[in-house]
């Protein structure tokens, strides 16, 4: 994938649960989907929970890849549960005409998604968090230099 999923984006969600899509991310989209003619590309949201209170969005490539991981696997419990969470609890929606997706009242429920939604770029995928949660967790950002987790060697002069 050339293009990657940056920044973080906020956008009101309507009563029904629709909510426009960034176009940066729309633009990750599109590349990310074989299929599409440029205007309506598929996402694939993955709402099971994990260690983060949010859902995640993958393109239809991406996940292809999370798939095939998963059928390479051998038959056993660690299988099972990759199954349970990544593919059981997979939707494949499809951006409207006017650039939103419908978020589904369980999805929304489950992830206390209210009047506004916050889009996280993550590079391989998207995070779509509940405005209010996504910045109150922001607050307890500790004082961590985030350069110095990448373990880079120092540059020497």
């Amino acid at each position: 994938m050339e293009l990657g999923f940056h920044d973080e984006l906020t956008s009101k969600v309507d009563a029904k649960g629709r909510v426009s899509l960034p176009a940066a991310h729309r633009a990750v989209l599109v590349e990310g989907d074989p299929e599409c003619a440029g205007k309506n590309p598929h996402l694939i949201l993955i709402h099971s929970k994990s260690h983060e209170h949010c859902l995640r969005g993958f393109t239809l490539e991406a996940y292809a890849k999370i798939r095939a991981d998963i059928e390479a696997m051998e038959y056993g419990p660690s299988r099972d549960k990759a199954s349970k969470k990544l593919i059981h609890k997979a939707t494949k929606v499809q951006v409207d005409d006017n650039g939103r997706i419908i978020l589904r009242k369980d999805m929304r429920e489950r992830f206390n998604i209210g009047a506004q939604a916050v889009f996280v770029g993550s590079s391989d995928h998207l995070q779509i968090w509940d405005h209010e949660i996504y910045y109150d967790l922001d607050d307890e950002d500790d004082d961590t230099n985030p350069f110095m987790l990448l373990n880079r060697k120092p540059v020497e002069i």
